[in-house]
């Protein structure tokens, strides 16, 4: 029992510290968007048609990379810049996977298999398209949950450039403000990298090996599986190619699964999804992806991949 509460503690604060770095820069990416760009700057940008703006999205990662440790605050500050959610929901979704860094980890991973990375970005593009397109035509305000996770982050009724440390107002000092912003963003979603640590190791720690096994035969739970333990996990999207690379006695197809709906849905981006999205919207975030990946993977494992 001793050992197996040294593992658990060891394991929770490998992934904390795995991802915190993540997290602190989405953090920081997400301040010099609200600090540096202008209101409506970044909409003003974007292709007139709702296809280029989905497209904008899916790819904007090869540009700005991150993993979906720190992807939600980028996401957001992008909704309150007047960002449509047929941009921002599908660079939310797709940049933790269609970046250059998690490419090349996943060919690294897999020997140079270039089947691997695009049977991946497959499986992520096609549900952060069909979101982006479904909910592409709801109002930033409605997309965010009202009154979660304000920037002001309880101190909204200090004086301008109070210099806490924790208000959203401009201070003049646009590099103060930057920091200012990034702290108070990387404390508000450190919480829930710290809740979905624990829980994905307490997972990861007490589950009978022989589970794994079983599941490996059977293609339907072998993609199931497999997209599950990822969700537990939650490792990192620059590092689970090598945990799905590991896990050689299952399906392709499943450990490509593995790949694509980590990153999108784990238990670190459940609880920020429902802290920071409107309710419905939190749930579809969830769901869309999961009944996408699996169908997909399935039919793809029936092709003989």
């Amino acid at each position: 029992m001793a050992e197996d509460l040294a593992l658990f503690s060891i394991t929770a604060t490998a992934i904390v510290i795995e991802a915190a770095p993540f997290l602190l820069l989405g953090s920081l990416l997400g301040a010099i968007i609200e600090v540096m760009v202008p209101d409506e700057a970044l909409a003003r940008l974007l292709p007139r048609n709702a296809v280029g703006q989905v497209a904008v999205g899916l790819f904007a990662g090869m540009i700005l990379p991150t993993c979906e440790c720190g992807i939600v605050p980028i996401a957001r500050r992008l909704l309150q810049k007047g960002v449509p959610p047929r941009t921002a929901l599908p660079y939310m979704m797709a940049a933790p996977v269609v970046n250059p860094v998690v490419i090349a980890s996943t060919l690294y991973a897999f020997q140079g298999d270039v089947t691997v990375v695009l049977l991946r970005i497959l499986l992520v593009i096609v549900p952060a398209a069909g979101l982006g397109l479904a909910l592409g035509n709801l109002p930033g305000h409605l997309v965010l949950r009202q009154g979660a996770l304000p920037l002001d982050h309880g101190c909204g009724e200090h004086d301008h450039g109070c210099g806490c440390g924790c208000c959203s107002h401009a201070s003049g000092n646009r590099l103060k403000d930057i920091f200012l912003h990034t702290a108070a963003e990387f404390v508000s979603m450190a919480r829930f990298l710290v809740l979905g640590a624990v829980v994905a190791s307490a997972f990861k720690t007490f589950l009978p090996p022989a589970i794994l096994t079983y599941i490996s035969d059977n293609t339907f739970l072998a993609i199931g599986g497999l997209m599950a333990l990822a969700i537990l996990l939650s490792v990192c999207s620059e590092a689970d190619a090598f945990v799905a690379a590991s896990l050689a006695g299952f399906p392709l197809t499943s450990q490509v699964a593995f790949m694509a709906i980590g990153p999108m849905v784990d238990l670190k981006l459940v609880p920020m999804f429902l802290a920071v999205f409107n309710r419905r919207i939190a749930i579809a975030l969830i769901v869309v992806p999961l009944v996408v990946v699996f169908v997909l993977a399935y039919f793809l494992a029936l092709g003989g991949w």
